[in-house]
């Protein structure tokens, strides 16, 4: 049977084995692009030819912290230390790749919380069919882990081999075929040899020993060692003979290095002269005469022996200077006496021995009595001591005076206790003067109200409520300035920036207390060079003004006052001066505190208002000084930067 047989055209013929390629090729990419996102352990990921973020795999997230979103887009300097991109490492990193095709680097890099950790990095350069970079490839692992114990391994390889070259006896270490890998100063001095003579050469040839009395060659203790892996001491009346034929009688033993699996790697040989263990018996007791010298000479702590019945048997100048016995008044003596009568009539000095006996030390803090008969505040330790068969033979005693200690613990309680009441204090401020504000205000309004309705018919009356008005705006005026006082203890002073002319703001303020310094028989003048704009809290600016106006029209009355606004550099400087009598120069700096007034002339007030005025200053960033002038009167100035709103 025939089969018809349609022929496909050249062209479907090639455009279905492009797509088919594409196919192949959309799939294999997938495939692939599904891989590197599932990597969790590599940080795989795609830059751009500036060397910005393109691609992000789970990996990456994973050790830098970065979601894709947060990531993609930004340069890799942010993986980078502060000090590596200062010197500009990422960009020479990209250069290696694009120049060499690939670069491997290992150093520090920076997560997204800040933290460091120690990162292998590969960086391959992407380019198209032309030659063309398009991009990076990057490969990040964290070897944090592997390097902490690389560095670890390392400094307890240098920490061993330090000690055992600083160890003030002999050492010699093997390998497992008894060849020498380490010979200490010590023992190069012993045995004649030096480390770059000695290493890799038998342990007999270097260690060459004999028997004393009968000059055989002596068993060296390595072979054994290395053997049965046990630790092996040297015999009796064994010598060592040096390169240059010196004799030394020595002692000691060696022992089996392991490793972490238990196996014998190599052995170590400790050892030393009797003559040396001879000058180091000699160098104990000396030491020991020093240790009583010490102690002899120490005056803060009173160190003293007792026998087993709790008897004086030494007593050192501390003692004497704490106590106030002689040795020759007190050895000999029951140390009940340096308890209070009733804790010595409860045999609290009989139960100190006895639990020191059974715990080997106690200790304790209470009070004791001197020789005169004062009391002091006391820290003791009593410890037990024992004999070389470890029997109980006495007791040390320490005893240090703790009395100005105790004395300044007891001050800070009182300290702290004295905070919690002013910041009770403070609080109370805060809550009074919030709940005495609405009362207040309700009683304004009642009051002007009440004016309205009276009007002029009655003058009396008109005068009296006119006169409680103005003592309502005063007590309001000190609710406001309480509240400003809670405020700025508890930290929750806000200021509200706008952009104004600092100049017609005090303008403003000057004519709103013109009246009032009319009263007082003070002009007020404003000088400026112009408008000076910035960014302030107006109300509260207005508040430093209002603050030292009222201050000058109270403490200078009758005399001129003068304010002026001026530029200097970025900062708004303005001043006022008054004629008045001045301030005492210990008031100077005084009087910005809180509740602080000037002592030179006694008017009402709470002392609130400089306080407030400095706090909001420097709230600003600026400052309020005080000083005096030449020509009379007190002169305050204020400083505040110059900030542009946008």
């Amino acid at each position: 049977m025939a089969h018809n047989h349609k022929t496909m055209p050249d062209e479907a013929r090639s455009s279905a084995a492009v797509d088919g390629r594409n196919v192949r090729t959309f799939v294999a990419e997938e495939q692939f692009r599904l891989l590197v996102s599932s990597v969790q352990d590599y940080a795989i990921f795609m830059l751009d030819a500036e060397g910005r973020v393109a691609t992000w795999n789970a990996g990456a997230q994973k050790t830098k912290g970065y979601s894709p979103d947060e990531v993609v887009g930004r340069p890799i300097s942010i993986f980078y230390t502060p000090e590596d991109v200062a010197a500009d490492k990422p960009g020479h990193l990209l250069r290696i790749a694009s120049s060499e095709g690939r670069v491997e680097d290992e150093g520090w890099r920076v997560r997204k919380d800040g933290t460091r950790f120690w990162a292998d990095v590969a960086i391959t350069a992407l380019r198209d069919p032309e030659g063309r970079l398009v991009g990076f490839a990057k490969v990040t692992r964290d070897l944090t882990t592997r390097k902490a114990a690389e560095d670890e391994l390392r400094q307890s390889k240098a920490l061993l081999a330090a000690t055992l070259l600083s160890i003030g006896d002999a050492v010699l270490a093997t390998d497992e075929h008894g060849r020498i890998t380490l010979i200490n100063r010590v023992a190069a001095q012993l045995t004649g040899w030096d480390d770059d003579d000695a290493i890799g050469l038998p342990i007999d040839q270097v260690f060459n020993i004999v028997n004393e009395q009968t000059r055989v060659k002596a068993a060296n203790p390595i072979p054994r060692v290395l053997k049965e892996g046990v630790i092996v001491g040297l015999a009796n009346h064994t010598a060592l003979i040096s390169r240059d034929g010196k004799e030394r009688p020595i002692a000691d033993s060696g022992a089996p290095i392991r490793d972490a699996d238990q196996a014998i790697r190599g052995a170590v040989l400790v050892f030393r002269d009797v003559t040396d263990e001879r000058r180091v018996e000699e160098a104990l007791r000396q030491s020991e005469e020093k240790l009583r010298l010490m102690i002899g000479s120490v005056q803060d702590y009173a160190i003293f022996m007792l026998d087993l019945d709790g008897r004086v048997m030494s007593w050192n100048p501390g003692a004497e200077r704490i106590m106030g016995y002689r040795h020759d008044e007190i050895t000999g003596a029951d140390f009940s006496r340096f308890f209070p009568s009733d804790e010595a009539a409860m045999g609290k000095p009989a139960r100190e021995l006895r639990l020191a006996a059974k715990n080997g030390r106690f200790e304790d803090e209470s009070w004791r009595v001197r020789k005169d008969g004062t009391r002091f505040w006391a820290n003791v330790v009593v410890s037990a001591v024992h004999d070389g068969s470890g029997r109980l033979v006495g007791f040390t005693k320490i005893t240090r005076d703790l009395t100005e200690q105790r004395t300044m613990e007891q001050e800070r309680v009182r300290l702290a206790q004295a905070q919690e009441a002013v910041r009770l204090r403070d609080e109370f401020l805060s809550i009074a003067s919030h709940e005495l504000k609405t009362p207040l205000t309700a009683l304004q309004l009642q009051l002007q109200w009440v004016l309205v309705r009276v009007g002029s018919s009655d003058e009396k009356l008109v005068s009296k409520m006119e006169k409680a008005i103005a003592a309502s705006k005063r007590l309001a005026d000190l609710i406001e300035k309480l509240l400003d006082v809670s405020r700025i203890a508890t930290g929750r002073l806000a200021l509200i920036l706008e952009s104004f002319d600092l100049v017609e703001a005090v303008r403003d303020v000057v004519e709103r207390v013109r009246d009032a310094a009319t009263h007082a028989g003070c002009a007020v003048s404003i000088t400026a060079d112009g408008a000076l704009a910035g960014a302030w809290d107006r109300l509260r600016i207005e508040q430093i003004v209002t603050n030292l106006l009222s201050n000058a029209i109270k403490y200078a009355a009758g005399t001129p006052i003068e304010v002026s606004v001026t530029q200097e550099d970025n900062m708004a400087v303005l001043e006022v001066r008054d004629g008045g009598p001045g301030l005492l120069e210990s008031d100077l700096s005084r009087i910005f505190g809180r509740f602080e007034r000037a002592s030179t002339v006694s008017y009402g007030g709470l002392g609130l208002g400089l306080y407030i005025a400095r706090q909001i200053a420097e709230a600003h960033g600026g400052s309020v000084v005080a000083f005096n002038r030449e020509s009379g009167g007190a002169s305050f100035i204020v400083r505040l930067p110059i900030v542009h709103g946008s």
